[in-house]
């Protein structure tokens, strides 16, 4: 099969966009990526509605949609981490924290409303810090719609300022 492709490459406030055709060994590549997510310990899973308002004009699924859903996924990774019910920055300090950066690769447009699944692997834990690999896919696994890496870094509430994890939400990543 041959898609088009679009591939976003996003860091800070500078974004590159390149269309080409994905061939089937990118087919191939994004098959063995979605087993490798289904299959690796320590992913973090989260199901994730896409509804029809969220289609761009051409039908596909808007670039920008599909860091909305990684939020979502990211929200509740956190609160599993922390053991807690709901997202809430007054009580959880370890929540507040911010995108450093994102390398995101749209692999195979998005063109129906459904559920998709999004997958994080802890990559690297730093003092204030988190790097974590991300899926987005088809819910069987066989598609495979966007990979990336996301940096995030925790805040200070009051300051704004780069602050070092708590020793219990850290230790909770690395158990992970």
């Amino acid at each position: 099969y041959i898609y088009p492709l679009l591939v976003l490459a996003a860091r800070l406030s500078t974004m590159q966009f390149q269309i080409s055709d994905v061939t089937y060994s990118l087919n191939r590549v994004s098959l063995y990526q979605a087993q490798r997510s289904n299959i690796m310990p320590n992913t973090f899973t989260y199901p994730s509605e896409v509804y029809f308002d969220e289609l761009d004009g051409l039908g596909f699924l808007h670039h920008t949609r599909y860091l909305l859903h990684l939020e979502r996924a990211q929200q509740k990774f956190f609160e599993q981490l922390l053991g807690v019910p709901d997202f809430n920055a007054d009580r959880d300090e370890d929540i507040y924290v911010v995108v450093h950066g994102l390398d995101a690769r749209f692999r195979v447009p998005l063109s129906k409303p459904g559920v998709i699944v999004a997958d994080y692997q802890i990559v690297k834990i730093r003092s204030g810090g988190v790097t974590m690999d991300f899926t987005i896919r088809a819910p069987e696994g066989e598609t495979v719609y966007c990979t990336g890496t996301r940096n995030l870094c925790k805040l200070s509430a009051e300051t704004h300022r780069p602050v070092p994890w708590t020793d219990a939400f850290r230790a909770a990543m690395e158990a992970f």
